[in-house]
């Protein structure tokens, strides 16, 4: 399939759907050079795109945006608390271990989760995320922080969990960092 468009007439002049056409575009055009399959669509308020690729690895990437008003001009700027904006990259994950672990950015709720001891959990900027569960993992934790260090850095990683033999990475940005997903094949 290919990734449409579900925008009114009246939308197609927005520089808002003129965005989310280029964005979905750069997005089918990468997930072609992997031999991959494409679905989804968008409009000026928001898009949800989706692509599979299968080699080296089978991966799974979702790209979603939504804007939580439709009230007022579509030529006006959104406002950040109205948009969501989301990405998840996800892909079958056997640990050598039976542990399942995550790494979460901190919120409020987080003192009440169990964190790694402090010498495991160094290398991650502490004072953003907590790990959970991740003892027996520390290679591997290492090995995606090193790979995903500038989304560490810059907060757009919002958690990594593997559980029930899956790895699920999932990012608040209205980026496409294929740059740093490249980086995860070689994993």
């Amino acid at each position: 399939m290919k990734i449409k468009s579900n925008a009114t007439s009246n939308e197609l002049s927005s520089p808002f759907y003129k965005i989310n056409a280029e964005f979905c575009s750069e997005f089918e055009k990468y997930i072609a050079t992997k031999n991959g399959k494409v679905k989804g669509n968008y409009n000026a308020w928001s898009y949800l795109v989706e692509g599979k690729i299968t080699s080296p690895k089978s991966w799974y990437l979702k790209y979603k945006k939504a804007t939580y008003t439709s009230a007022g001009n579509l030529l006006l700027s959104s406002k950040k608390q109205n948009l969501l904006t989301m990405v998840e990259w996800s892909s079958p994950w056997q640990l050598s271990t039976s542990s399942n672990f995550s790494i979460n950015r901190k919120n409020s709720g987080s003192f009440l989760k169990k964190p790694l001891n402090r010498d495991t959990n160094d290398f991650l900027y502490s004072n953003k995320y907590i790990i959970t569960n991740g003892e027996s993992n520390t290679t591997l934790l290492k090995k995606l922080y090193t790979n995903l260090e500038p989304l560490f850095i810059s907060g757009e990683v919002y958690s990594i969990h593997i559980k029930n033999d899956s790895l699920l990475i999932s990012l608040r940005t209205d980026k496409h960092h294929f740059e740093i997903f490249e980086k995860l094949l070689n994993l």
